[in-house]
């Protein structure tokens, strides 16, 4: 990079930025999540917040240890804590003892959590159709496809090799 690109006007550079695909990914993440939970909770899932979708999309349907989820999710195992407490509260989760280690937690579905789960995929393949609907089919099953390949070859088993 030249010291010349910090002598952009700020047009130019909203502009290169908003053509990053690093740019676009942060903005798709936050249109699906915010029309996941609004759909949910029009669905009846009144429970669901925001901020929910980041640890419920990290947490294994058989549960998943707090470190895990911390690891995954990129931030401290005390935020994980205190955002697992709110969705717990929420009713979608439930902490209980690692059993294979008495000084750790496991996170899992209850329930609700479960049914939450189900009506969030058939609310994302929804949002899918309507993206499709933009884009076509096609090019949303090549873009699909690509992010797969990247992330094959990037992050083969979610959250950069994490268990």
């Amino acid at each position: 990079m030249t010291d010349t690109a910090f002598a952009e006007s700020p047009e130019a550079l909203r502009a290169r930025r908003e053509g990053n695909l690093f740019r676009m990914l942060f903005r798709m993440t936050r249109l699906m999540t915010d029309e996941t939970v609004a759909r949910m909770q029009a669905r009846g899932i009144t429970g669901m917040m925001p901020a929910y979708p980041r640890l419920l999309g990290n947490l294994d349907t058989e549960g998943t240890r707090l470190g895990a989820l911390a690891r995954k999710m990129g931030v401290t195992r005390q935020a994980v804590a205190q955002l697992a407490q709110e969705v717990e509260r929420a009713g979608f989760v439930t902490r209980k003892p690692d059993p294979e280690d008495g000084r750790g937690v496991i996170v899992a579905f209850t329930a609700e959590g479960r049914r939450a789960l189900s009506v969030a995929i058939e609310t994302i393949a929804a949002i899918e159709a309507d993206f499709a609907a933009v884009i076509g089919d096609d090019a949303l099953v090549r873009l699909k496809a690509d992010m797969a390949a990247i992330l094959a070859a990037r992050d083969a088993r979610g959250g950069f090799g994490l268990d």
